[in-house]
């Protein structure tokens, strides 16, 4: 009995042996075969680096307007003045209420006939402001040289507001089209040109006037 305890000893003692010796090389193999498949199944390409948009993700956006001209017909041109609040919607789309002052010249009816003037100074004071939904309908990348480029947005726009001058309101359609670069994630450039579209009988009778507007502006986000 004696006997056969001390040889079954001896086996469990030489399998737990070998295993230990053998384990090193079973390890060593697993890793080249890890190795082995890595080499089979990754693929050989360089990953490139990518910058993610500086588009910041607040909703409101204000813009001051820089520079404006306002081409009031049968006014002439005058510098404008004036801002805008917008709210971003969602990517594609963006609603703003703007309002904007001019001081318009005299009229070509003026100019021609000598007359006397057919509006006081104060009546020459031009007040607008308006609502309108703007569209997103091309964001890319604009290029500055080879290697500068800055995030940029086409937009069309369109609204309705009221335009104050010659001691009357007068109901105002607004249509247009914009580009605005972002410079900052909080910080953009915005060129925006729009016809304001209403009708006034200063020279007696009903006339529907297009009135053109080109603005730079700087914008905030926040």
């Amino acid at each position: 009995m004696e006997t056969r305890i001390r040889r079954i000893y001896v086996r469990l003692a030489g399998l737990l042996l070998a295993g230990a010796v053998a384990a090193p090389f079973s390890s060593a193999a697993i890793a080249q075969s890890d190795q082995e498949l890595d080499d089979i199944i990754s693929p050989d390409l360089e990953r490139r680096e990518i910058r993610e948009a500086k588009i910041d993700s607040e909703d409101f956006e204000f813009t001051l307007y820089l520079g404006g001209i306002l081409s009031v017909e049968d006014f002439g041109t005058d510098r404008m003045i004036g801002g805008s609040l917008a709210y971003h919607i969602n990517e594609d789309f963006f609603m703003e209420a703007a309002y904007a002052q001019s001081t318009l010249g005299e009229s070509s009816y003026e100019r021609l006939s000598g007359s006397a003037p057919l509006l006081t100074e104060d009546e020459r004071d031009l007040s607008m402001y308006n609502l309108s939904l703007a569209w997103n309908f091309l964001p890319g990348e604009i290029f500055i040289g080879s290697k500068f480029a800055l995030n940029s947005n086409l937009y069309l726009i369109g609204g309705a507001g009221n335009t104050n001058f010659a001691g009357e309101e007068h109901f105002t359609y607004n249509v247009g089209a914009g580009v605005r670069l972002l410079a900052q994630d909080w910080l953009a450039l915005r060129l925006d040109v729009r016809d304001h579209i209403f009708e006034h009988e200063i020279f007696g009778e009903p006339l529907n006037t297009n009135n053109l507007s080109a603005q730079l502006g700087v914008s905030i986000y926040f």
